[in-house]
């Protein structure tokens, strides 16, 4: 509150004799006590109430009037802006960058083997259907033992066998190479008794090679259950050889080849008949003998 008017005109003009009244000091004071606002941590705090008014119409020094507390201050600090996920991983992540790409030259190289493998093979496959190879026939011609012996204190056995394969190539356009080739003959079932070697030939498409060969036994171990159908054989019976050949096959034609492939030619369960009584030779009659052939 202000002093009244009346109040100013007397302070303005002292009467005769008095001193003037000393100015007003500046009012000092605290806050009036408010109602609490109970969405506000701010405290309050209580004055005095402000005294009357003197009876001469001047002003109390040292009033406190009251004010209303001033609002709380909020600082709002704005959130840091997000890093970039590559900033972060290339400054925080060193080690982990991901890794250049190839180079541009090394790519085509790469990409120019692929196709060139690509396009051999199709190449192959289709040189394949066209010429279509297949696997060549062997027959069993002719079999003969001759001079057979057999010591039944020592279980030895000398023989001399004969034979001869007939090789047919069924293809129209491929010529088949033979290489490495070994003939063995047995007695079923058993293994090899003796082996010999073939010379290499070349044989032309459809057309038919006989291969006769000769194995010598001298003194070959068999076994008694070897010799019993031997031994039986021997008094005006019939046995059972198995004559078998190995070797290497090529297919051709002009400047395209297949790789080495090794032929198995398996013959099982020939019949050989011996001409009579302690007979020394033995011989397989009929029709040539079609062979397994695995290639």
């Amino acid at each position: 509150m202000h002093p009244s008017s009346s109040s100013s005109s007397s302070a303005a003009h002292p009467p005769d004799g008095s001193k003037p009244p000393q100015p007003a000091a500046p009012a000092m004071g605290y806050p009036a006590n408010a109602a609490p606002n109970p969405n506000s941590n701010t405290a309050y705090y209580a004055a005095a109430p402000p005294p009357a008014a003197n009876t001469n119409g001047t002003a109390a020094f040292g009033v406190a009037y009251p004010y209303p507390a001033p609002p709380p201050q909020h600082h709002h600090h704005p959130p840091p802006p997000p890093q970039h996920p590559y900033h972060h991983h290339q400054y925080h992540n060193p080690y982990h960058a991901p890794p250049p790409p190839p180079p541009t030259c090394l790519r085509r190289l790469l990409a120019l083997v692929v196709a060139a493998f690509l396009l051999l093979g199709a190449a192959t496959f289709i040189v394949w259907l066209l010429l279509r190879p297949r696997a060549p026939a062997f027959s069993l011609a002719t079999l003969a033992l001759s001079r057979v012996a057999y010591s039944p204190a020592n279980s030895n056995l000398s023989a001399a066998f004969d034979a001869s394969f007939l090789a047919d190539n069924p293809n129209a356009k491929l010529t088949v190479s033979y290489s490495s080739l070994l003939a063995s003959v047995a007695l079923a079932p058993s293994s090899p008794i003796a082996v010999t070697s073939l010379p290499p030939f070349v044989q032309a498409p459809r057309s038919s090679t006989a291969l006769p060969f000769r194995l010598q036994v001298d003194g070959a171990y068999v076994g008694p259950d070897e010799a019993a159908p031997l031994k039986s054989g021997a008094n005006g019976g019939t046995m059972e050889v198995q004559v078998r050949l190995t070797a290497v096959a090529v297919f051709d034609r002009g400047g395209w080849r297949t790789r080495r492939r090794v032929m198995r030619v398996i013959c099982e369960d020939v019949p050989v008949t011996f001409r009579g009584k302690n007979a020394t030779d033995a011989k397989f009659e009929g029709p040539p003998r079609r062979c397994e052939v695995y290639l």
